[in-house]
């Protein structure tokens, strides 16, 4: 395994994939999925990277292409010119990925810097206060028992308190990409050299591999609940979805269409999954599941097909720094 950071002198905003558009298969249909735009930005790479939803239900994203972070509202059809808040480039690294854990967000940019607390309505940055010093690599994700967050960094696979700023090492390993926690708790899934490797948070016992099949899987997301319950959703590099069977290993191409994948994000609010592509960031549903989180928090929180219709009613970078590439 080895990774390649491409150093970046200058973003740019230029043409990108307009034409990319992520689309359901007949087995991701046949097996009830759902999926919408929550935000368009076909005109740069990544526009919205990393996404999270606040305490309060509105979203909060990392925008990679113009280094900035935004808060914008919970409502499909989102665009740049929608977004309600916006804040320029105060750390170091690039904008990467944001989880809220315990009503709280966190924000950590990729290839550097540190873990902060964001400020859901102004975007303020406090940095974490850690026992033991961490620089953040790629994914974060919340874990939805603990409260914790569960994070790549250049110390490995790290689980992180911020309360008490306890730092964890579950696995020494460094080039992890996209992280996921299961909903129970217990158990890491993390992308790792086109594959997905789950350990136990606790003990960092390795349990298993779940093979990639090619795809260049990296952000990805547990099913809870329903008959697909266990289940990992994967954001493929390649502009696929897929469904990874955990007892079985076998995947299933749910979606197809997209440009590259990346990051995905669990919409605490209605159990959607949010996921990024370098176009647009869709919305993944599953009735009568949650997928990425726990149980939504309170009833009465309209489907996807709902939201895209209220949010059809809204005001209508060139990557110059690729990810490690794994090998």
């Amino acid at each position: 395994h080895s990774a390649v950071l491409f150093a970046v002198a200058a973003i740019s905003v230029a043409a990108g994939p307009a034409h990319a558009t992520l689309t359901l298969t007949a087995a991701g249909i046949a097996n009830g999925f759902t999926l919408s735009t929550f935000y368009s930005d076909p005109n740069v790479y990544y526009g919205a990277l990393g996404v999270t939803t606040t305490a309060n239900g509105t979203v909060i994203a990392t925008g990679y292409a113009r280094n900035e972070l935004y808060i914008m509202p919970n409502i499909d059809g989102q665009t740049y010119a929608t977004i309600t808040t916006k804040v320029s480039s105060s750390w170091s690294g690039s904008p990467y990925e944001v989880a809220t854990a315990n009503g709280k967000t966190y924000f950590s940019p990729g290839f550097g810097g540190t873990f902060y607390e964001v400020n859901p309505t102004t975007l303020a940055l406090t940095p974490l206060v850690l026992n033991t010093p961490v620089t953040p690599y790629l994914g974060l994700w919340a874990n939805p028992v603990t409260g914790h967050l569960l994070s790549s960094s250049y110390s490995g696979l790290v689980d992180i308190d911020p309360v008490t700023g306890n730092v964890h090492v579950i696995t020494s390993l460094v080039g992890f990409d996209g992280v996921t926690v299961s909903p129970d708790g217990l158990t890491a899934y993390a992308e790792y050299g086109g594959n997905i490797l789950a350990y136990d948070i606790a003990t960092g016992t390795f349990i298993t591999s779940y093979s990639g099949a090619g795809h260049s899987p990296d952000g990805t997301g547990v099913i809870s609940g329903g008959a697909l319950n266990g289940n990992i959703i994967a954001n493929n590099n390649d502009g696929t979805i897929s469904m990874i069977d955990a007892m079985l290993g076998t995947q299933t191409v749910i979606a197809i269409g997209g440009g590259r994948g990346d990051f995905v994000g669990p919409d605490l609010t209605n159990g959607t999954l949010f996921l990024s592509m370098a176009e647009a960031v869709y919305r993944l549903g599953l009735p009568g599941a949650v997928i990425g989180g726990p149980p939504p928090a309170h009833n009465g929180v309209p489907e996807p097909a709902t939201l895209a219709l209220v949010g059809a009613g809204l005001a209508s970078v060139r990557w110059l720094r690729r990810k490690p590439r794994k090998c």
